[in-house]
């Protein structure tokens, strides 16, 4: 049996694709049988009738039914099921994650924006991501941004899965440059502050298509990469 990780952002629009995208493929190369499962997934783009994530692991990565509930209003996904009046089973999504874990090594189970995301409202009560993470008994994979505010946003989020007693496995940085003090000093503390050791820091792409299959294999080539690669999704 297989393994389900959670991806989570620790702000929104943070690049939680493209940490997806790049474990998927480097996992794949690595010989794992490894899909991407996206529950909840709100914004339909009206122009192209399309949901933009679900859109690029078909077409990019050629990941079979990686959605499950798409939910036009591009809001967090309770407000756009109150808004769309859809009927929402969280028990289905449990049980698909569980279905995936028995037909692939890792299922990367990819969230809609943080930790703290309600996903379902009820007469009294919130059904919660961290619900969703700890019923299907999810590791969590951080993805933050580097620059200014990244160390807030980490140690927040950090704080709160530590409070719902949620495992965190690695953290991965997006928009990472190298010559730039504070990104490099903002990944040191955070270290220091969590003991989270950061598994890769992204920069920005120009064409994200082209230069993350570039990336990805420069990754792949670097032994320290690799190897803390296969001690996140070890299997325990």
């Amino acid at each position: 049996m297989g393994q389900a990780y959670f991806i989570t952002g620790t702000g929104t629009d943070i690049g939680k694709t493209v940490v997806t995208s790049l474990l998927y493929m480097s996992l794949q190369t690595m010989g794992k049988s490894v899909t991407i499962f996206k529950p909840f997934q709100t914004g339909l783009i009206h122009e192209t009738n399309t949901y933009p994530d679900i859109s690029w692991f078909e077409q990019e990565l050629g990941v079979k039914a990686p959605g499950f509930y798409m939910l036009e209003p591009e809001t967090s996904p309770h407000l756009a099921i109150k808004l769309t009046g859809q009927q929402i089973d969280e028990q289905k999504v449990v049980e698909r994650v569980h279905e995936l874990e028995q037909m692939y090594d890792i299922v990367l189970v990819e969230g809609a924006g943080g930790l703290a995301v309600p996903l379902i409202e009820r007469a009294d009560s919130f059904y919660m991501t961290t619900d969703l993470i700890r019923a299907c008994n999810m590791p969590v994979i951080f993805v933050s941004t580097s620059g200014l505010g990244s160390i807030h946003n980490v140690i927040t989020t950090y704080s709160y899965a530590k409070l719902h007693d949620i495992s965190v496995k690695t953290i991965l940085y997006n928009h990472y440059r190298p010559d730039d003090e504070i990104h490099r000093d903002n990944i040191l503390t955070v270290e220091k502050l969590t003991g989270l050791a950061g598994l890769a820091c992204i920069p920005t792409f120009v064409d994200v298509r082209k230069d993350l299959k570039v990336y990805i294999l420069d990754l792949l080539s670097n032994h320290e990469f690799t190897q803390q690669l296969k001690e996140v999704f070890k299997n325990e």
